[in-house]
């Protein structure tokens, strides 16, 4: 376990079974509980900007993996531990929605959130996007010429025998990230299809790890030649000089939300309301633009260094509504078929 501190705010990094945990020093008047799913940067400068605003909230903070933050609050639904849900994909919000775990809210600004990035479908909304992102791969340019294995520019180049035991992907059962990827493909291909590209891809398939972001890092750092992903991790390790360039397949991208919610029966409702409209702020956009190019909030326009072109015009049009009713077997689908090659 390492610890570092910013600002007022603990952030503990722990096991993926104790996940990670953030916490205001002193005791204050209105303690929160806050569960995410965002990428660690990410939620760190939003919390610290969030602490800077309402220094006198004392937040405790868990964050993990998408699948592993929802089983958890389907876990917890008789006995609420959190308050508010501080970013996880919609397809898991709308698991908990069936689940009766979340509680409506509308945000303070939701008017100024993109229509396409917001629940529209309930007089008093579900849920409130922060970004959207989707599914990339990640290409380690020193380790794939070495080991005879071009840089693919789609998702058929990746069942060539060149790239055998050279990709790494996560677990769709552990992470948000697999499970928009696995969608992705079953939308693109049709599910038959679908399903046989997997089979295929799977014998090319080193591991499947628990984390999104794992596979781009492991590509980056050569521990693999590729990574299935999502495109911030690789396009922040290659800022950083790692040989790694980001591809956007040309076929198409799964794609996916991340949204903030409430937790129906939480025991600080009033708080987690302000984490929430602060969440659908300006500075909160703001903030998503450096880790995203595609925000939830109105009228801005994100500029990260070495983000591949055309992220928003590949994502392919999901039906999370659908997805969330068969989310259930295609996971179980997905283990009975792939589980072995599984690592924590």
């Amino acid at each position: 376990m390492t610890i570092a501190k910013r600002n007022s705010i603990t952030f503990r990094h722990l096991t993926s079974a104790l996940a990670l945990m953030l916490a205001a020093g002193a005791a204050q008047a209105e303690p929160l509980t806050v569960y995410s799913a965002l990428d660690e940067d990410q939620v760190v400068e939003l919390m610290d900007a969030f602490k800077a605003e309402h220094p006198d909230i004392e937040v405790d903070m868990i964050v993990s993996t998408g699948g592993t933050i929802i089983s958890r609050l389907i876990a917890e639904k008789a006995n609420p531990r959190a308050d508010i849900l501080f970013g996880a994909p919609v397809s898991g919000l709308l698991v908990l929605d069936k689940e009766g775990v979340i509680e409506p809210y509308k945000p303070a600004e939701f008017d100024k959130i993109k229509p396409a990035l917001k629940d529209t479908a309930h007089d008093v909304p579900l849920w409130t996007g922060l970004d959207a992102w989707a599914s990339a791969v990640c290409y380690n340019t020193v380790e794939g010429p070495a080991g005879g294995a071009a840089e693919p520019a789609s998702w058929k180049d990746l069942i060539k025998p060149e790239y055998k035991g050279k990709i790494v992907m996560a677990n769709p059962n552990a992470s948000g990230t697999g499970f928009l990827t696995v969608a992705g493909w079953l939308t693109l291909f049709g599910e038959k299809d679908g399903w046989d590209y997997m089979d295929k891809l799977h014998e090319n398939i080193s591991q499947y790890v628990s984390s999104g972001g794992a596979p781009c890092r492991m590509a980056a750092s050569g521990e693999a030649v590729v990574g299935i992903s999502y495109a911030f991790p690789g396009v922040k390790a290659k800022n950083e000089g790692a040989p790694v360039n980001i591809i956007l397949p040309t076929e198409g991208l799964g794609s996916e939300i991340e949204a903030t919610a409430l937790i129906k029966g939480g025991k600080n409702p009033e708080a987690a309301k302000i984490l929430a409209d602060f969440a659908a702020s300006q500075k909160s956009g703001e903030i998503n633009s450096k880790y995203y190019v595609v925000v939830a909030r109105e009228g801005i326009k994100p500029e990260i260094e070495n983000y591949p072109e055309g992220e928003e015009a590949k994502m392919l049009n999901l039906d999370f509504n659908m997805l969330a009713e068969k989310k259930a077997g295609i996971l179980e689908e997905w283990q009975r078929r792939y589980g072995a090659k599984t690592v924590e």
